[in-house]
């Protein structure tokens, strides 16, 4: 009787320190996640504003041209990265979509206490496009295939069509023609045109003029084409960097130990 009852309170102290221990581990996911956001939505935007820059940030430069094409290709770097981080070290397929979701709440911060109360920009001028239905697609391509060669070949794809495909609808009312000073341009046009901003010359562009529009006049296919191309540059170049500047010296220290 006496060793069951000590059985029982060693079991007892065992599930009090379990549970004591679980909620440290929690806190300190919690606690993690919540700093990571920070790095990862600083990391994301840089890039973001490094290859794409103007245009995904004004209404007027988000074209059927430029814009879905160099815009895949930079902002798929760094969900790349965490997306083999997390996959490899927790077989956790939501790297890109954990990176999507910092990256648009940065962006809508920024943007709404930067631009809009401070500079006085109204935020249909300045809205930031979201990435996010595109990161949950490439993760559950990721999860289905657990293949990163084929997330790279389909997922720049996936990437791009659906980045195009989810801010489309938020891009599309801008696009309707307007008579503005004798001249038919778009709402997005008009925009441009009241709200000046640098005093340089490529600010004052039309976004439906371009050399693609000899590809029978639809610049938008091809321009997905050539954006899916090279996104999967793109895709390579963060899993250069989650695997060669993150995991590798970690698993060297580890090593070491």
């Amino acid at each position: 009787m006496a060793q069951a009852a000590i059985d029982v309170r060693a079991g007892e102290l065992r599930q009090l320190v379990n549970r004591k221990y679980r909620f440290i581990d929690r806190k300190w996911d919690f606690m993690f996640w919540f700093t990571a956001a920070f790095v990862v939505a600083a990391a994301a935007d840089i890039t973001r504003l490094l290859f794409a820059g103007d245009w995904d940030f004004w209404t007027d430069w988000k074209d059927r041209q430029w814009w879905m094409t160099i815009t895949p290709f930079a902002t798929i770097i760094i969900p790349s990265a965490l997306q083999y981080i997390q996959w490899r070290a927790w077989r956790m397929p939501t790297g890109a979509t954990y990176t999507a979701t910092c990256l648009f709440v940065a962006a809508w911060i920024g943007r709404t206490f930067q631009w809009h109360f401070f500079v006085n920009y109204p935020m249909n001028f300045i809205w930031p496009a979201t990435w996010i239905p595109a990161g949950i697609l490439i993760d559950f391509l990721l999860l289905e295939t657990r293949s990163f060669i084929i997330t790279s070949v389909i997922g720049a794809g996936i990437w791009t069509i659906a980045f195009w495909a989810s801010n489309y609808i938020m891009l599309a009312p801008f696009l309707q023609p307007t008579t503005f000073i004798g001249h038919t341009l778009t709402v997005a046009d008009v925009q441009g045109i009241t709200y000046i901003r640098a005093q340089t010359p490529e600010y004052l562009r039309v976004i439906e003029r371009g050399s693609l529009r000899t590809f029978l006049q639809e610049p938008q296919y091809v321009a997905l084409a050539f954006g899916t191309t090279v996104a999967v540059g793109g895709y390579w170049i963060g899993q250069f960097i989650g695997r060669y500047l993150s995991v590798w010296p970690i698993g060297r220290f580890l090593k070491q130990i």
